[in-house]
């Protein structure tokens, strides 16, 4: 807002000056202009910049612009080429500020201030725009509405930025760096739609922390949350770029392996199996960790997640039945 009051003050400057100037105004008028030109951007960056509500703040700083304006088009005897360019910009600007209320606001502001200096001038209309003051006003037309467009460009390109990034967000576990079941199950989802149409295996691997319960109760949730967490890691070094390790809920992860066979994955099983074995030590307490894992294939009955998800929960199930820190594959 301070480089485009800037930017916005000084173009105005240029052909409110030629108006004022043709009509002879006196010299206070012409320091007043001085100084809403080239001081009042500062002033009001410096109000917005030390108070404690700066969006309240800024938008009262929109309203004091919109009734400057209508100030000087009372001052320019209404000019119809500046008055015209300065008010629809000055809207405008407010519009894409603060949405149609504070245009409404800044209009009813610009009205109100331009009523009332303009019956202080004797209600004076000057038609004519001068070669001079055409000129004058080009640069406001061209310069600004360009500037213009590149902040609402560079705003719309954060925008996209942000909200992919809160897209990512809304797709990740909140406590460890992993998909989430939401991003899981549309992975899923988009994976069984390419099975339909092309031949390949595809598996789903659910695993589970053996007796993480009894390491809650023992040690505190601060240990179970760092096991987590380094099951988490392994899980990722374990993986392709392409698979998609995800938390589908408190110690339960699944793994989404696209294009993979049985074999291919009890090796990507027996990895994760080894790496946690080594780990001895969480959060500096002496704890070993053991996995249970099952494995399911994609089969052409399977027409939902729901359906992949219970067959990879029903091969943990057999893991955890066949006595735990084992892999079962179907």
């Amino acid at each position: 807002m301070y480089m485009m009051r800037i930017l916005g003050t000084f173009l105005c400057f240029i052909p409110i000056f030629s108006v004022l100037q043709e009509l002879k105004r006196s010299p206070w008028l012409m320091l007043l202009l001085g100084v809403n030109a080239f001081i009042w951007p500062t002033c009001a960056w410096l109000r917005a910049k030390h108070s404690a509500t700066p969006l309240d703040t800024e938008q009262q700083n929109l309203i004091f612009d919109a009734g400057a304006g209508g100030f000087w088009i009372a001052m320019m005897a209404v000019n119809p080429l500046p008055s015209v360019v300065i008010a629809t910009i000055l809207l405008a600007d407010r519009l894409a500020a603060g949405g149609f209320r504070l245009m409404r606001k800044a209009a009813v502001t610009l009205l109100v201030v331009f009523m009332a200096a303009w019956l202080t001038q004797g209600m004076s209309v000057v038609l004519n725009v001068s070669q001079q003051t055409l000129f004058a006003t080009l640069p406001l037309i061209a310069i600004y509405i360009i500037a213009l467009s590149v902040l609402t460009d560079s705003i719309a390109i954060r925008l996209r930025h942000k909200t992919r990034e809160l897209e990512r967000i809304a797709m990740m576990d909140p406590l460890l760096d992993i998909a989430n079941r939401r991003l899981l199950e549309k992975r899923i989802d988009h994976e069984l739609g390419k099975l339909q149409q092309a031949c390949r295996e595809s598996v789903l691997m659910f695993i589970d922390i053996d007796n993480f319960k009894e390491v809650n109760d023992s040690f505190g949730h601060k240990v179970g949350d760092a096991m987590l967490a380094t099951v988490s890691q392994i899980l990722h070094l374990a993986t392709r770029p392409t698979d998609t390790p995800a938390r589908l809920g408190g110690d339960e992860f699944v793994i989404l392996l696209p294009n993979t066979t049985l074999e291919e994955a009890e090796i990507v099983a027996s990895r994760i199996m080894d790496a946690a074995a080594v780990m001895d030590d969480v959060a500096e307490e002496a704890i070993r960790c053991t996995l249970s894992i099952g494995i399911a294939c994609a089969t052409q009955s399977m027409t939902s997640v729901t359906d992949w998800l219970q067959a990879a929960d029903h091969a943990l199930y057999q893991a955890k039945r066949g006595g735990k820190n084992r892999i079962f594959g179907h």
